[in-house]
């Protein structure tokens, strides 16, 4: 008997380490660089969900949302390279807890209100917990896949700020923090179109987000003649489509 229960004790610990083991650096990154990502797309949820109240696609949006994230933040928890910077992933969890809470709730003004800011200090703990990570890495194409990451937030982040800006909530700072958004995702890409690591995949994905970006541009410009909710779906939808293809281009460097 205890022959038998040292070889489960044995066969437990090893599945425990082959699960921390099936997730690289890159991986680590790439999932702690979607936590950044997913803070802005939620706080875009509850605002949709307030601007546009009988969307049905909402609830789902903000599930797989709120879903992908404990995934990614469990994943994190076991990831034993990271050991070292644990405390600074208890601190993204200290934030997250209430976050979600709040994303649950009743959509009202108020609650948009506090969603603006709170996600705004999740994002600044979920990136400096990036950092640290990248810093692990001690690599280029860690480097890569912490800045791609970033693209997908900015996405998310851009399409919040615009939301807010048209709820009302915010005030002049959020049409502010978009323009400066939308400097930065343009700096960044020409940045990652230069990299000598891309493959012929990569460039056609990084091409692919330049024309969305640009298409995107025009209507934080006023050079669409769309107004009201079609203007509204044009952005969300092409802001999204710019997530998908940085969300593969981030992969890409991952597996590099």
């Amino acid at each position: 008997m205890k022959t038998l229960f040292g070889f489960l004790i044995f066969i437990g610990l090893s599945m425990g380490h082959a699960a921390n083991a099936a997730i690289t650096m890159g991986e680590a990154i790439d999932r702690a660089g979607q936590q950044r990502m997913l803070s802005q797309r939620i706080a875009q949820n509850y605002l949709l969900a307030a601007i546009q109240p009988g969307s049905e696609k909402g609830p789902d949006r903000m599930n797989r949302a709120i879903s992908q994230f404990e995934s990614n933040l469990a994943a994190l928890e076991g990831f034993d390279r990271a050991a070292s910077i644990s405390p600074e992933l208890i601190k993204v969890k200290a934030l997250w807890v209430p976050y979600k809470t709040l994303s649950q709730q009743p959509v009202s003004r108020e609650g948009a209100e506090k969603m603006l800011i709170q996600s705004d200090a999740l994002l600044a703990q979920a990136h400096a917990y990036v950092g640290l990570l990248e810093g692990l890495s001690d690599s280029k194409k860690g480097e890569l896949v912490n800045i791609s990451g970033r693209q997908r937030m900015l996405s998310q982040r851009i399409a919040k700020n615009y939301l807010a800006y048209y709820y009302q909530i915010g005030g002049e700072e959020r049409i502010k923090a978009l323009y400066e958004d939308l400097a930065e995702y343009e700096n960044v890409l020409g940045f990652l179109k230069e990299s000598p690591l891309n493959t012929d995949v990569i460039n056609t994905k990084l091409n692919k987000v330049q024309g969305q970006f640009a298409y995107a541009s025009k209507g934080f410009d006023g050079d669409m003649t769309l107004k009201g909710d079609r203007l509204i779906y044009v952005i969300t939808g092409t802001t999204d489509a710019m997530l998908k293809n940085m969300d593969d281009v981030t992969k890409l460097y991952a597996a590099l």
